[in-house]
């Protein structure tokens, strides 16, 4: 396996590091998937209304809120491994009580922790992955946990659909259930993975650093490995310097040969702990962009095409229930393949580039989805013509795959290289506190909105997405192979002026790190 150059093999370490790391992806994606498949049955066993099938895919998100409060807290405090740890332990707990519920309430419980357990994951997962990757590819091994989360939706639509055809009524508990298997494997690969270094540096572990910098062994030959560790009247020095936030040249190397994040602050002053006020003037343009993906990624709609897929399917003209399960199946497999593609060609075209045009392909999508319905409303809620129907089946798969061009790989990828490293997890964490909300709020209205008209959800979810395009495009600059503290000036310089119209290509990454050196 190689890196986005095609020149060096990517270091084992990294290939088991980040494949222990993105199963979390997969949770993420098997335990937001199966709603779609259980969904019909929990109806059928439960009695649900409408607004308790809200309820079950909203109450999900809830628990995201509480992961997302706490989550960047644990992940900065006491590290990105050990959060992931202990985040498999709820997805553990989650899903035994899933499969042992009696009731709709303690359901509902089940999914609040399960919640919990997806976000605070996620943001473990992504710093994790973050800091263990070389710059020239981290674009491509952060888009992975993306890649896992469509893997896992596409794992949960199969099992979904083979337990619905094998298993009666209580196929739920068993589709709910299988998602512990996925948590001990992530749990036991995770035990044998060391802690992120730039973690460790920042919290002055400089000894444990080095020795995971070392083991992750970016093409560094055995004297560069001495000349690392030693200065020249033979003494150990650390690769790090002093810990302190800053870094002796004197006898130490620049900590960015190693081609992984630099953990100093800018200009190397020390930054305040956490997201205190100092640090929210200092990075607003960045909270704001942070914000904004995480909120616009759900108000999009994408949330309620996965989790409500089969009742879509049959609004459109599925009439069997294995015919729309074999749609919402297929749904899956075509966001795993695009968001496959985007994670190759992520590097090479840039994160601003196919942020805008997966959104474009969104927009486009919600209006001809939203037009179908609206025309079959018109005509007084008949069934949709065959070419209605056709249309409005390539724009539910047209929504998925714009998403997984965009907003699924980009979101994750871009925040956690707004911001340095001393506040990632929190910046991830307060992000997504707002995501989670949006898509709360998303998914509780869905079908209490098609009771006005079935073409209203989708028609907001289209204008919505049209207003973040235009502000994608003036406010967020491309910030692929760049440091924190580059982008941090750039915005600084030109913020809002449209300065970010040049996509930089990969080789243009290249070439500027040779220049500095950095490769």
């Amino acid at each position: 396996m190689t890196n986005g150059t095609g020149n060096e093999p990517i270091p084992p370490f990294v290939i088991k590091a980040t494949i222990a790391a993105s199963l979390g992806g997969i949770l993420f994606g098997y335990d937001m998937g199966v709603t779609s498949t259980a969904l019909p049955q929990l109806t059928n066993v439960f009695n649900l209304t409408e607004g308790q099938q809200e309820m079950l895919v909203s109450f999900l998100y809830i628990g995201c809120i509480f992961g997302a409060t706490v989550g960047g807290y644990l992940c900065d405090r006491h590290g990105r491994k050990k959060t992931i740890l202990v985040t498999d332990c709820v997805f553990i707990l989650g899903a035994y009580v899933l499969y042992s519920a009696s009731t709709f309430d303690v359901v509902l419980f089940g999914r609040i922790l399960i919640g919990f357990a997806v976000a605070v994951s996620a943001i473990a997962d992504v710093a994790y992955l973050h800091e263990i990757s070389p710059r020239q590819y981290r674009g491509a091994i952060v888009s992975c946990n993306e890649a896992c989360i469509s893997l896992g939706f596409m794992l949960s639509y199969l099992t979904g659909y083979g337990i619905s055809v094998r298993v009666g009524d209580n196929g739920w508990r068993y589709m709910f259930g299988l998602g512990a298997i996925i948590a001990v494997l992530q749990f036991v690969g995770m035990l044998f993975m060391p802690e992120s270094p730039v973690w460790l540096r920042s919290n002055g572990e400089l000894e444990a650093a080095e020795k995971v910098v070392l083991q992750i062994g970016f093409s560094m030959s055995e004297d560069t490995h001495d000349n690392h560790a030693f200065n020249a009247g033979g003494s150990k020095t650390h690769l790090f310097g002093n810990g302190k936030g800053t870094s002796d040249e004197s006898d130490s190397p620049d900590y960015s040969s190693f081609n992984i994040e630099q953990p100093v602050s800018m200009e190397n002053v020390p930054e305040p702990d956490g997201l205190t006020m100092v640090t929210m003037r200092k990075y607003f343009r960045q909270i704001i962009i942070a914000v904004f993906l995480s909120v616009m990624q759900n108000f999009c709609g994408h949330p309620n095409v996965l989790n409500f897929a089969p009742e879509i399917f049959a609004q459109i003209g599925f009439d069997s229930e294995e015919g729309r399960l074999i749609s919402t199946t297929f749904l899956g497999v075509v966001k795993f393949v695009t968001v496959c593609y985007t994670i190759k060609r992520v590097e090479i075209y840039g994160r601003r580039y196919l942020l805008l045009f997966g959104m474009s392909i969104i927009a486009f999508s919600l209006f001809v989805l939203s037009l179908a319905y609206f025309v079959t409303f018109v005509k007084g809620g008949g069934e949709m013509s065959i070419l209605g129907k056709v249309f409005a089946t390539l724009s539910v798969f047209g929504v998925a795959g714009g998403y997984s061009l965009s907003f699924g790989p980009l979101v994750w990828l871009i925040v956690s290289e707004l911001f340095p490293s001393t506040i990632r997890g929190r910046a991830l964490g307060g992000s997504t506190i707002c995501g989670y909300a949006a898509a709360s709020l998303v998914s509780y209205t869905f079908l209490t909105g098609q009771d006005v008209g079935l073409f209203v959800p989708f028609a907001i979810y289209c204008f919505l997405t049209v207003l973040s395009i235009g502000f994608a495009y003036v406010y967020i600059p491309d910030t692929a192979g760049k440091t924190p503290d580059e982008i941090h000036q750039e915005l600084s310089s030109g913020w809002g002026s449209n300065r970010f119209r040049h996509r930089p290509s990969f080789a243009n990454v290249v070439q500027a790190e040779n220049d500095r050196g950095i490769v």
